[in-house]
């Protein structure tokens, strides 16, 4: 009876115990949240951490950006001169000219003739102006033998070949030049005398 006693006051216990744990588990307050602090600056390469560690420098002002260099003024390109007068200089390539005997089939009156002569005019504008060939006048032996209009343009300070060649039925030796005019880019005239040219006997 006695140890039934006993053995019930531990059970109590024993009961009492338990319900203490549960009843402490169910009244804890949780603890607060440490608060974390807000993420700091970084810290540059070699210096220490922690409490003991020396406030990070702070960092240094941006340089003020000096202004552009004003740019030297660009001159003005120089005008086109409205007083530049456009002029033709001729030479010829070559001179005296060899007898050549080429056939010119192309040209009726020379398909018949043998002796030939062919050589190059180098028409250059050498007054700053460009120019219009507008007349061109052919003579041989002192006489004239063509003239047209080739409407040739050259330009200022520029320069065109044009290619000549003569026939006559006589291989004795000859004489050959042709004369230019025209207007310039200012609607001045102008005109050119040929260099005498010499066609060498066959």
């Amino acid at each position: 009876m006695q140890w039934t006693r006993v053995m019930r006051v531990r059970g109590w216990c024993a009961a009492a115990a338990l319900l203490a744990a549960v009843a402490c588990g169910e009244t804890e307050v949780p603890t607060a949240p440490t608060p974390v602090p807000a993420r700091s600056a970084p810290v540059p390469s070699g210096v220490q951490r922690g409490s003991g560690a020396q406030p990070a420098p702070a960092p240094a002002p941006k340089p003020t950006p000096s202004p552009a260099p004003t740019p030297a003024p660009t001159p003005a390109p120089a005008p086109t001169s409205s007083s530049a007068t456009g002029r033709v200089d001729v030479s010829i390539n070559p001179n005296p000219v060899p007898f050549s005997g080429q056939p010119i089939p192309d040209i009726a009156s020379c398909s018949t003739r043998p002796n030939t002569w062919f050589y190059d005019q180098v028409l250059r504008e050498v007054g700053g102006a460009a120019v219009t060939v507008t007349e061109r006048v052919d003579m041989f032996d002192g006489a004239v033998t063509s003239r047209t209009n080739p409407s040739l343009r050259i330009a200022a300070n520029g320069s065109t070949t044009v290619r000549t060649r003569w026939c006559s039925s006589a291989a004795t030796a000859h004489t050959a030049q042709t004369n230019y005019s025209g207007t310039d880019a200012n609607g001045r005239a102008w005109t050119f005398t040929g260099p005498v040219v010499r066609l060498q006997a066959r």
